[in-house]
């Protein structure tokens, strides 16, 4: 049980692939990728590769601070589980 839940919370390398393996399972992130892929192909036609990479550089960035800000507030939570299990 300990190391299921040490994998789960703790540093897992291969997290990249499988996320992706998910979110391509999902319909919704299938159709806002899809949406996006649109948008960026359309930005690249009117505002030329190199500033649609601005443009998509600059929200990724933006999007990074969000997701940290979130992965840290639920840090906190998965320290108390963590925690509670004694595995901390």
């Amino acid at each position: 049980m300990s190391r299921i839940m040490q994998d789960i919370f703790a540093d897992n390398p291969g997290i990249s692939k499988e996320i992706y393996t998910f979110c391509k399972s999902i319909p919704k992130y299938c159709k806002a990728e899809g949406e996006f892929m649109a948008m960026q192909q359309e930005l690249e036609e009117k505002l030329g590769f190199s500033q649609s990479q601005r443009v998509e550089e600059c929200f990724l960035r933006y999007l990074g601070q969000e997701v940290q800000a979130y992965y840290l507030f639920g840090l906190g939570l998965r320290q108390e589980v963590l925690w509670a299990l004694g595995l901390e």
